[in-house]
């Protein structure tokens, strides 16, 4: 199956709360592509943002994944397959796949099901703090 095969399908499926939320479809993503297996992390219902920060932060996931700094202008300069958390602020409260041939963040939201967005169209909608990790083998 080619990469294009595998997330065109992909794309308008819903989200669900415990089987197709955001860090579910990144680690589907990851996995499927990227050959990755990403820790599965049960969400709480009525989560709040700080517990999103806390498992974001704290996670010893974390530790295997290295901060990828801004490309001059602000270009992005992640690997493919680099996960990106997303934050309105400061705080992150989301999180996709970088997929570098495609320029685009793929992810599944609750308004939007799966949807490959670039960094602009992301940053439009809200997401104004982007932050790219690559795994520390890269």
């Amino acid at each position: 199956m080619t990469r294009s095969e595998f997330l065109a399908p992909l794309i308008g499926e819903p989200w669900a709360w415990q089987t197709r939320n955001c860090w579910d479809f990144a680690c589907h993503v990851e996995k499927e592509l990227f050959g990755r297996d990403l820790p599965h992390v049960s969400v709480p219902s009525g989560f709040s943002k700080r517990w999103v920060l806390e498992s974001f932060e704290g996670h010893p996931e974390r530790g295997l994944w290295r901060e990828v700094p801004e490309g001059p202008g602000g270009l992005v300069v992640a690997a493919d397959g680099a996960l990106v958390l997303m934050a309105h602020l400061r705080v992150p409260a989301h999180i996709g796949v970088w997929l570098q041939s495609e320029q685009r963040v793929i992810h599944c939201d609750e308004r939007q099901g799966v949807a490959c967005e670039t960094v602009l169209a992301l940053r439009q909608m809200g997401w104004k703090k982007l932050t790219f990790f690559e795994p520390m083998e890269t």
